[in-house]
This record gives C-alpha cells, sequence and structure tokens, in this order.
C-alpha cells in the first residue's frame, strides 16, 4: 500500500479536502477581548462614566471605569499571554498520525490529513476522521463513544472506522473518507466540537454570591432612585444627574465585578506555573479539581516502577531448546507489541515464522494467542494471566509455586502455554483450549529511585494512595517492599472483587491499597465506589485499558508516554513521564485554592461592608458615604494591593469542602463590624464637628491653588463635597465622609493579618501562616497611605480625602483597633453564628439552583 502521492495530496489541499481542524484548547483572541469587556457590567459602568464625563465630573467618571480599566486590560494581556503559553504546550501533547505517503510511513499532525489519505492505527490509539479499513490484523475498536456499548467490536477490511474510537488491540490500515463536520462523531456531538469553558465548582459559587450581591445592587439603586425622586432632584441639571450617577456608581461597586475574572486568570497563571513542574493541563480550570484529591489511584507502571524491563530468568516444563523456540516463536509473531513482549524478542532472537490467526491481548481478556507455521509444524500458543488461563492448564499446582515464589520477589511472571491445533475462535468468540504449560518467565521491573519520596510527600499531605495494577498483587505488595514504602498493606485481586457482595464493596474498596489483575471495568468500578463515597479522585493511567477509569475519576493524569486514548481523555500529563512532579502540582493547586479563598474573605468584606455603610448613611440622612473616587482609595487600600500577592504567600490547605461558606463565615462578621462601625464613626465625626470639637484646618489648600489652577472655595467645591445645597458647604460631611473611608480602609487592611494569621492569637480557626510576607504588605499599604498624606497633598485632594486632625484622629485610630479585635473575637468564637447561619442557607439555595443549570464541569 503506497498511499497519495505528494502530488495528490497537494492537489486535495488546493481543492479544500484537508482536515485543517482547530483544536481549541482556550478560548481564541477575539473571545477573550469580548467576554472580558463586553460583560452586562462593565456596560453599564461604562455608560454611567460616559455619562459622568459629559457632565463634566472627571474624577467619578474615571472612578466609575478606572478600575474596570485596568482590570481588562491587566485581564485580556495576562490571559492572551497565558493562552500563548498553552496553546505552545499542548502541542506537546497533540496526538499525530502515521500515514502512508509516497510509500513510506510518516508522522503528520492532524490537521494535515487529507482526504482519501491511507491512515495506520495501532493499539491504544484513537481515530481522529472516519474512514474504511482497507487493512486489517486482528483489530477491536472500542465504540463506546459513539454507542455506549462497552463490549469491543472486531472489523475486518471493508468495514468502518469512525472519529473518536479507540483502537483496542491490532493494527489497521483504513482510507480516509471524512472528517470536521461532516465526521460522524461531529453529526452526533456538534455541540461538543466547540470550546465551551464550563465553570467550576468554585466558579460557580462566585457566580451565585455575584448574583446575590448584584441583586443587592439593583435593589439599593432602585430605592435610591425614588428617594431622589421624592426629593425633588431636577434631571434637568447637571449638577443634580451628576450626583444621582454618583449614586449609582456606589451601588453597582457592591457587585464583585473582577472576581470571576480574577479565579479564572489565576487558575491560568497556576496552569502556567504546573507546567514548569513537569505537569501539562489540558483544561486550566483542572487546578481547582487538583485541589480537591484526596486519593490517587494509580498503576505501577511509571509510578512505582520505571517500566525498563529485564529477563530475569525461565522455567521450562519441555526441553529447554524446544521451549526457547517456541517462545522466539510467540515473542515474534504476536501483534500483542508491548515491551514484555519486546524484552523477550530481544533476549531469545529471532526466528522465521508464519502467523496463521492471533488473538491480541486486551485488558479485558488478560490473555493473547497465536497459530504459527514454523518448519512445516503447527503451533497453537497461548500466555496471559495466570489466573486467567489457569482453570485451562494441566496440572497447575507446580506453576501455583512458582508465580508464587517469583512473585514474592517483585518479579513479572509469564507463563507461555500450548494446546492443540484447535480453531482460536468459535462463533467468531475468542476461545481457551485446555493447556500444557511450556515455560515460566520472570522479568524485573526497575523500581523508580524517587518512589518512596514521592509517595512520603503525598502520605504527608493526608491523602490515601490504592496502586490499581493488572499484575499479581503479590508482586505489588513485593515492590512495596522492595520500595521500601511505608504502611500497612490490604491487598485484593480483580477475580476476589467480582465476588463480593454488594453491600460490602464499599467498605472493603475503601479499606484496600493494593488491587491486582485489575480489568478495565474493575479499575472503573473502584473509581466509582470511591466518590460516592465523597473521595475526590485523581487516577494516574498510561494505556487504553485505563481510559475507563481516567474519565470516571475527578482528576484523570496520563503519563507522556501512554497511548493516544489516555493522553486524550486526561486533565493533565506528566511530561518526561515524572511522577514525582505530580505531588508538586496537588500542592500548587491547593496552594492556588487556598489563595483564592483568602482573596474571596478581604474582597467580598469589602463589599459588603460597603453595602451596609450605603444603607446606613445615605438610608438615613440622603448623603452619600463615599465620593467614586473614595471608593476607588478604598478598593485600593484593603483589597487590590494585597490580592495581587495573596497568591504568593497562600498555604497549601485541604479543600474537601465548598469555599464560599468558609468564606462567608468570615465575611459576614467582618463586614458587619466595619460597617457598622463605619456607621457609628460617620454620625460621631459629624455631631463633633458640628458641635465644634472637630476644627477642620484647610489652610494647606493654599499651597495647592497653582497646582489646580483654582481657588480654594472652588478646590473644596470640586474635589471634596458631594452635593451643595445652596451656597453653603457641609464641612461636618466632609469630616464623617472622611473619617468613614480611612476607618474603613485601613481596617479592610488589618483584615489580612487574620485571614493569613502569623500568630495563634490572630488565627480563628488554628491555621498559620508563618511567612513573613502577609505582615509585610500591610506595613506597605499603610505605609502608603502615610506617606500619601505625609508629602502628596494633591494626591489625597484629588480622591476626595482631606488632611485628617488629631481629634479626628481620636475617633479613627481607636475605632480600627476596636473593629480589628472584634472580628477577630467573633470570628473565632463563631458570636455571629445565627445570622452567618441564616445567610448561609439563603446562599446555598441560590447555589443549589447554579448547580441544576447543568454548567459544572465534573473535573
Amino acid at each position: 500500500m503506497n498511499g497519495l502521492t505528494t502530488e495528490e495530496v497537494n492537489e486535495r489541499k488546493k481543492q479544500g479536502l484537508v482536515n485543517d481542524c482547530h483544536v481549541n484548547t482556550s478560548r481564541t483572541y477575539t473571545d477573550i477581548i469580548v467576554k472580558n469587556v463586553f460583560t452586562p457590567l462593565n456596560i453599564i459602568l461604562f455608560i454611567l462614566g460616559a455619562a459622568l464625563l459629559i457632565l463634566g465630573n472627571l474624577l467619578s467618571a474615571l472612578s466609575a471605569t478606572g478600575i474596570i480599566l485596568v482590570n481588562i486590560i491587566i485581564s485580556t494581556i495576562q490571559e492572551m499571554r497565558a493562552k500563548r503559553r498553552l496553546d505552545r504546550i499542548s502541542l506537546l501533547t497533540r496526538p499525530k498520525v502515521t500515514v502512508v505517503r509516497d510509500g513510506n510511513e510518516i508522522q503528520i499532525d492532524q490537521k494535515d490529513i487529507v482526504k482519501d489519505d491511507l491512515i495506520i492505527l495501532h493499539a491504544g490509539e484513537q481515530a481522529l476522521v472516519d474512514g474504511i479499513f482497507d487493512k486489517c490484523t486482528s483489530v477491536e475498536m472500542d465504540e463506546s463513544v459513539l454507542t455506549g456499548e462497552s463490549s469491543t467490536v472486531r472489523k475486518n477490511a471493508g468495514d468502518s472506522v469512525y472519529s473518536g474510537t479507540i483502537c483496542v488491540t491490532g493494527e489497521g490500515h483504513y482510507t480516509v473518507t471524512a472528517f470536521g463536520n461532516d465526521s460522524l462523531a461531529s453529526k452526533m456531538l456538534a455541540d461538543a466540537k466547540k470550546f465551551t469553558s464550563k465553570k467550576t465548582p468554585l466558579q460557580m459559587e462566585t457566580q451565585s454570591i455575584t448574583s446575590i450581591l448584584m441583586g443587592l445592587a439593583f435593589i439599593l439603586l432602585a430605592i435610591s432612585v425614588v428617594i431622589e425622586i421624592l426629593k425633588g432632584v431636577n434631571f434637568f441639571s447637571g449638577d443634580d444627574v451628576s450626583s444621582v450617577l454618583e449614586i449609582f456608581v456606589i451601588c453597582l461597586d457592591i457587585v464583585p465585578v473582577a472576581l470571576f475574572l480574577l479565579i479564572t486568570l489565576t487558575y491560568m497563571i497556576a496552569a502556567i506555573r504546573m507546567s514548569d513542574t513537569g505537569v501539562l493541563l489540558q483544561r486550566f480550570n483542572s487546578v481547582e479539581s487538583i485541589s480537591h484529591v484526596d486519593t490517587v489511584c494509580m498503576d505501577k507502571t511509571g509510578t512505582i516502577t520505571t517500566n525498563k524491563l529485564v529477563y530475569e530468568s525461565a522455567v521450562h516444563f519441555i526441553p529447554d531448546k524446544e521451549a526457547e523456540d517456541i517462545i522466539r516463536m510467540f515473542a515474534n509473531t504476536t501483534g500483542s507489541r508491548n515491551k514484555t513482549m519486546d524484552t523477550l524478542a530481544n533476549r531469545f532472537g529471532p526466528i522465521e515464522a508464519e502467523l496463521i490467526e492471533e488473538i491480541q491481548f486486551s485488558s479485558a481478556r488478560k490473555y493473547s494467542a497465536v497459530k504459527i507455521r514454523c518448519s512445516g509444524n503447527i503451533y497453537t500458543l497461548y500466555s496471559g494471566a495466570w489466573n486467567v488461563i489457569r482453570e485451562h492448564m494441566d496440572n497447575p499446582e507446580n506453576i501455583d509455586e512458582i508465580i508464587q515464589t517469583e512473585s514474592s520477589k517483585g518479579l513479572r511472571t509469564l507463563v507461555i502455554c500450548a494446546s492443540d491445533d484447535l480453531p482460536l475462535f468459535e462463533n467468531d468468540q475468542p476461545v481457551i483450549h485446555q493447556l500444557k504449560p511450556v515455560s515460566v518467565i520472570s522479568i524485573k521491573d526497575e523500581v523508580r529511585p524517587d518512589c518512596r519520596d514521592t509517595i512520603q510527600v503525598f502520605m504527608d499531605n493526608g491523602m490515601d494512595l490504592k496502586v490499581i495494577s493488572g499484575d499479581d498483587p503479590v508482586t505489588v505488595d513485593s515492590l512495596f517492599k522492595i520500595a521500601d514504602i511505608p504502611g500497612e498493606r490490604r491487598i485484593i485481586s480483580g477475580p476476589e472483587l467480582e465476588n463480593i457482595p454488594e453491600d460490602q464493596i464499599d467498605d472493603v474498596i475503601l479499606k484496600t491499597n493494593i488491587f491486582g489483575r485489575m480489568k478495565p471495568e474493575h479499575k472503573e468500578k473502584v473509581v466509582e465506589v470511591l466518590k460516592r463515597n465523597h473521595r475526590y479522585v485523581a487516577m494516574i493511567g498510561d494505556g487504553v485499558n485505563d481510559v475507563k477509569s481516567l474519565k470516571s475519576a475527578q482528576v484523570g493524569v496520563s503519563l507522556e508516554s501512554g497511548s493516544g486514548a489516555a493522553r486524550g481523555v486526561a486533565d493533565m500529563i506528566l511530561v518526561n513521564d515524572n511522577f514525582s512532579a505530580l505531588p508538586k502540582a496537588l500542592i500548587e493547586g491547593r496552594r492556588t485554592v487556598s489563595g483564592i479563598r483568602d482573596i474571596l474573605k478581604i474582597y467580598l468584606a469589602r463589599n459588603f461592608a460597603l453595602a451596609i455603610m450605603f444603607i446606613a448613611v445615605f438610608f438615613t440622612i440622603g448623603m452619600l458615604p463615599m465620593l467614586p473616587i473614595q471608593n476607588l482609595f478604598y478598593a485600593f487600600v484593603s483589597v487590590t494591593v494585597i490580592a495581587f500577592f495573596m497568591t504568593l504567600f497562600a498555604q497549601p490547605d485541604e479543600n474537601k469542602e465548598l469555599i464560599l461558606p468558609n468564606v462567608l463565615r468570615f465575611v459576614i462578621p467582618s463586614a458587619l463590624t466595619i460597617g457598622i462601625i463605619g456607621a457609628v464613626i460617620y454620625a460621631l465625626s459629624w455631631m463633633l464637628t458640628s458641635s465644634g470639637f472637630i476644627v477642620l484646618d484647610l489652610s494647606y489648600l493654599d499651597g495647592l491653588t497653582d497646582f489646580f489652577h483654582m481657588s480654594k472655595d472652588e478646590i473644596v467645591k470640586n474635589f471634596l463635597v458631594w452635593r451643595i445645597d445652596g451656597a453653603t458647604i457641609n464641612y461636618s460631611e466632609i469630616v464623617a465622609r472622611n473619617c468613614m473611608v480611612l476607618f474603613a480602609s485601613v481596617a479592610g487592611a488589618l483584615q489580612l493579618l487574620i485571614v493569613c494569621p502569623r500568630y495563634k492569637f490572630l488565627s480563628p480557626d488554628g491555621r498559620l501562616n508563618k511567612r513573613k510576607l502577609p505582615v509585610i504588605l500591610v506595613a506597605f499599604v499603610l505605609l502608603l497611605v502615610v506617606l500619601m498624606y505625609s508629602f502628596f497633598p494633591m494626591i489625597y485632594v484629588m480622591i476626595g480625602m482631606i488632611l485628617p486632625t488629631a481629634e479626628m484622629l481620636m475617633i479613627v485610630l481607636p475605632a480600627i483597633a476596636i473593629a480589628f479585635f472584634t472580628i477577630l473575637f467573633v470570628t473565632k468564637h463563631n458570636a455571629m453564628d445565627r445570622i452567618v447561619t441564616w445567610f448561609e442557607k439563603k446562599y446555598l439555595k441560590k447555589l443549589e439552583k447554579e448547580y441544576t443549570k447543568g454548567d459544572v464541569v465534573s473535573k
């Protein structure tokens, strides 16, 4: 078979008969820009900003859109950079296709396949396009992706092959007939070919809390509009309209606009960091799934052992020369090519023999067979798992003892048998005839030198390890001993597992940690039982026999050397089969999600506190609690700078439960404390200013008249006042607003010392963060505030702030201390448990609605 010529390939490309598929591993650049810029809330804020700009209120216009613009620019640039990096990474794991062109076998990218190409499909590979088999050698296809049937389908020349199906055994040549939208899989699953960025559970949690705050914001907005109308606001007056728009800006800032974006971006950056450790994520939001893993299921190959096989010894039951010739025949003629057969072929050398018929090895059958002609004689030979062929063997007791002895040394055993010259298939089904032993071969598999240390990392992080192997469980147990892996070992085999009653199987699987002689359906069963018992499972596999369990697990992990089918369904791939990289990725995932959890505490506390202060001030005296530009200052000091660094010093904690309920148990008490004390400060400082206790000194504004090209009164009216009634400036309102903003900003920043406590007395739940960075970060933020007030009056005036007097500080500083220790006390002792529980129930109802939309990924 010569395949197409180069000229024929080029002609088809000119005609557009080329696969030219675009494998979307992330959003397109256009999609990134559109999704980041044109969100409903962004559009509203842009409209408000434009209206304020038209009315001449430049600072409020900037504050309305400034933080959004910064978020859009930074997140878009970062996501595009991350996309480029992740797309380059994805090329490393993208499946290649072997085609015959000009009589030669070459490997090409799937996008270069043309119509009528001749593709060679090997065991373990996935068909990427539709076609018709021209030649088949013991080909069995797994078509469950299309039919749902778990049994394999034997293929012969002239049969169809469909994209998405997997070659389980054999080798075939097929001619391409359809690809892209014309393939059967595409017609059946048109939507599945599109890239969809489904939300993870944490993103869904964030969406639910965002929708709650959005609802609150619009309720406050509606009530505020009614109040303004009742007060007789003149919508034809530029100043009145500007004031109303500023109310809109403050209300809408209650909504955590950039939160969903922040999480997505954090995941992408974490995915890049993981790639540097040797773990390639095929879906960047798998970062979250990794963080929840508490049970790791793995085959011994590539994890405990290196899969570098060495022939050790053989026990023959017939004359040595005859036995070695039979081993040579089997190893050189079988189509079940694997490292075991390659090891035997290298050890015993070649032989001239003709393959007449064969049963190729599959993980479901656990055996293979060949019928061959050599030197005029016909040989029918079998090899497979001892528990499968034992019942067909003459006098198996002697072999039992040999296998037990060799397995206890950590050696693999392979039994070669012979039968009479009978057909290998009956009614198109493979059969095993009565067998006679030829040889029991022992093969050594090298133990990974870093195996013990890697497994110790898993154990140190509280993870349960389960080895699920097709080998004899005694062999796996012995390898554990050789590798000096600690811990008690409980062992079971696949056949034993099948005989366990259904009402006992959960308990057995939970307690067992070494599973041997496992078929693909056994592996899948173990994973499903673990999930049913609230385990979060990572499955490590490399073969087509692992595909079902990889898909079933919450996190599927494939080795880079694994089959294309295994890599195709995995969430992540271990580069260079580096097993030691996986615990680093798991810890990185935990650290990332823990960092996001802490960010949410700081971020949402500010949003809720802002809502409380708005309700307390605007709905009682009709004044805006802070100007939009002051709100920008509040966000910068209490959230923005801190959030930027928080994932750097986060600790890798266990994340078995929902994130937001834990977050809300900090957010609600903190927000109520800051919001209520902030409102009290506002009222107290207003009264003390009105009574003359606080005397406002604005003489420093005289030195800024040249800078602003305004008089002192104009500076006050343009920067410090929200609304002027008549010609009178309400200085009490200016002082009250400044005291509250300064208090809320500093108290918000100090929350970090409780969220990431360095000392035990600061920890509400006993968790500590021994790094100095949180303390340094808080000190840095407060230093920026002090420097601003000390040396840059033009800055604090532009953001609507005044230089605090000693009397103002006498109110603000004790209030900050009171708020800090109140938050610490309340969160430590659950003093607001009733309020938190009530809100949590409301939130969980909302979250349940989000989940039932079916938009949560299972991995």
